[in-house]
């Protein structure tokens, strides 16, 4: 029996065709280095990463000069949060946000380098502004804010808080670990300083690449130092943009995926792929309604939604599951912020997470198991 792959805010899986294509071809037929030679096979590489840079910033609502490419989304959020931190600066996070986040944030702390607070992750865009309003200080620099929870569907108003930074002068830091890919956002267009993007859930591509794209006039310090292809004999990096943060080898099949997967999801529209995923949650929620025992824990209106029995822990909610070939996530999903927040810290939560490649069937399965737990 085929598994039942509910995990999609962790990585999306199975990868569509046209994505293992891109990346079989990268590795067979652009296997030069890009920016390393002037050579045929260096230059197709070349013309690879240049081409998926060009489409993620169209994407995303920004240029290709402003487009780095990285390991991931947790390295972007690091060097988005170290690169514009300065010594005695204050940074906000809001409570929804995962430990890609908060860890940065809190080894400022340790190092004396910034203090840190924590504000309001209410979907209520009025509550959360006020307190964020309320925490802000004179040395206030970066407010960073989690688009979708990884724990379950909130969206916060981001396009406020955005504008909330323009009007003070901050930089706005986004984690879009959850939303890339579903979400549409404008860079450019809501004034963000540095979107953190995953290449590996949403956008269908593989692991190992991710995303910063960065606000105009935004340049953060290095995080990490090497050669980047141009200015060789110079001891700093290079000061333009996008060579500046992207030292060393780029990975170029993971590159070629993550355009392939870009391009699928244009082709079939965000719009649509959310409304599938909802359409899922919803039947799955309705579903579980019928069940004794369980209950949901935050909003339940995207693709991930949370859930808790009366009895048995998460852990061993996961462990039946897994046993019928049911794939989730439990326990605390690297996020101790948002189970505070949603008050399910104690032991986390069975996260059940869809894509629109999931069924009705898939639904149906993970309920019919559910519905055997006493």
């Amino acid at each position: 029996m085929r598994p039942v792959y509910l995990d999609h805010a962790a990585t999306s899986w199975p990868k569509p065709e046209s994505v293992l294509l891109a990346a079989e071809e990268a590795v067979r037929y652009a296997g030069g280095n890009p920016g390393r030679g002037t050579h045929p096979l260096a230059e197709t590489a070349s013309e690879l990463l240049y081409a998926c840079r060009e489409e993620a910033a169209d994407f995303f609502g920004s240029e290709p000069e402003r487009t780095v490419f990285t390991p991931g989304a947790t390295y972007s959020l690091n060097m988005a949060i170290r690169g514009l931190a300065e010594p005695g600066c204050h940074i906000l996070i809001d409570g929804m946000a995962h430990n890609a986040l908060l860890r940065p944030v809190l080894a400022l702390e340790r190092e004396g380098i910034c203090r840190a607070d924590v504000y309001s992750a209410s979907a209520d865009g009025e509550e959360l502004l006020a307190d964020l309003e309320s925490k802000i200080r004179p040395e206030t620099k970066i407010v960073a804010a989690t688009h979708q929870s990884n724990i379950c569907s909130r969206v916060l108003p981001v396009e406020r808080i955005a504008a909330f930074c323009r009007e003070r002068g901050l930089h706005f830091v986004l984690d879009a670990a959850q939303s890339a890919g579903r979400i549409p956002i404008s860079a450019d267009g809501w004034g963000i300083s540095a979107l953190c993007v995953p290449g590996h859930k949403g956008l269908n591509g593989f692991p190992g690449v991710g995303l910063l794209i960065l606000g105009k006039d935004v340049k953060p310090k290095p995080l990490v130092y090497g050669g980047a292809g141009i200015r060789s004999l110079e001891e700093d990096m290079p000061p333009c943009l996008p060579e500046r943060l992207e030292p060393g080898t780029l990975p170029l099949p993971a590159i070629a995926a993550l355009l392939a997967g870009i391009r699928g999801i244009r082709a079939v529209g965000q719009e649509r792929i959310a409304l599938r995923e909802r359409e899922l949650s919803l039947l799955f929620v309705r579903g579980l309604g019928g069940i004794p025992g369980f209950r949901t824990a935050g909003e339940t209106d995207g693709n991930v939604v949370s859930i808790l029995h009366r009895e048995k822990t998460p852990s061993e909610i996961g462990e039946i599951l897994a046993q019928y070939g049911i794939c989730v996530r439990t326990g605390y999903h690297c996020a101790p912020l948002a189970h505070r927040t949603l008050g399910t810290e104690k032991d986390g939560t069975v996260r059940v997470s869809f894509s629109a490649s999931n069924s009705e069937k898939d639904v149906e399965r993970i309920l019919n198991v559910l519905g055997e737990i006493d």
